[in-house]
């Protein structure tokens, strides 16, 4: 139950009833709750959970026994392998999330499988692609879950539908200014954007969406998107410009990616040059 949950983290912060259920509820009601007894309206869970200064979150995380869910676990694993190009890892997390179905949402893992093939250079399942498709096209208001998966998913869908969806993601970024990491959601999704803008040759819609990039990664904290921006306008450059000021502009990144100690961005520029 929650309220055990809530129990035990205002235990440990040694905070006292009232000042955790004040205006909330009565003490005889705040007691059942941590009791699991009764439960709390929606809106007034989330002042239990903001006078305990923690997120749903962070909650769900400790309710968890500070572990991720299963669900989630599995995501995160397969996206980390995909991210770091580590295929054999990749393709045994996405075994695993074969082998136990009952575990993970059907439209995941048809994205996973989709993502393999994609890795294998295989043509896609036209019914798993469908899946995918059907979702977001589906789609009448987007999250930043879905804003998330469709960054996952952007090298594997229709090239013209990606560019689409890219359009409805931008429009909702607004929507979210202030809420918290929505900017690295975005800048994922703008990142994975444009590297496949580079790879089908489209250099209009590339250079439209590196000046948003650009503008989003302004901060400290966005150095890591900062310097994807600068590499995909270096290989657009290089690509499709100016050879000789492309690989001068990649030359600098890879200057930066070898100090900063990404071996991935380093590879791929020394592939790209040679």
């Amino acid at each position: 139950m929650y309220g055990e949950t809530i129990k035990k983290i205002r235990l440990n912060k040694g905070l006292p009833l009232k000042s955790v259920y004040f205006d909330i509820c009565s003490k005889t009601n705040a007691i059942k709750f941590e009791n699991g007894d009764r439960i709390l309206a929606v809106d007034k869970f989330n002042q239990v959970l903001s006078n305990l200064m923690i997120t749903m979150e962070e909650f769900q995380w400790i309710k968890n026994g500070y572990k991720p869910q299963k669900r989630n676990y599995l995501r995160y694993m397969v996206s980390r392998a995909w991210n770091a190009n580590r295929l054999e890892e990749f393709d045994k997390n996405v075994q695993h999330a074969e082998d136990n179905p009952n575990g993970i949402e059907r439209i995941q893992l048809a994205s996973y499988r989709l993502l393999k093939s994609y890795k294998e250079h295989l043509k896609p399942n036209k019914q798993e692609l469908g899946f995918v498709v059907n979702y977001f096209t589906n789609l009448s208001t987007w999250t930043l879950s879905d804003i998330n998966f469709f960054a996952n998913n952007c090298y594997i869908l229709p090239y013209s539908l990606m560019v689409i969806l890219l359009e409805e993601v931008l429009k909702v970024q607004n929507r979210y200014r202030f809420y918290r990491n929505s900017d690295f959601i975005f800048a994922t999704v703008l990142s994975n954007c444009i590297d496949r803008m580079i790879v089908e040759g489209d250099v209009a819609n590339a250079t439209q969406n590196l000046k948003l990039l650009n503008h989003l990664t302004i901060e400290i904290t966005m150095d890591g998107f900062r310097l994807l921006e600068k590499y995909y306008e270096a290989k657009l450059t290089f690509l499709y410009l100016n050879k000789k000021k492309g690989e001068k502009k990649l030359l600098n990144v890879l200057t930066t990616a070898k100090f900063l100690g990404n071996e991935q961005l380093v590879t791929e520029i020394k592939n790209l040059i040679d």
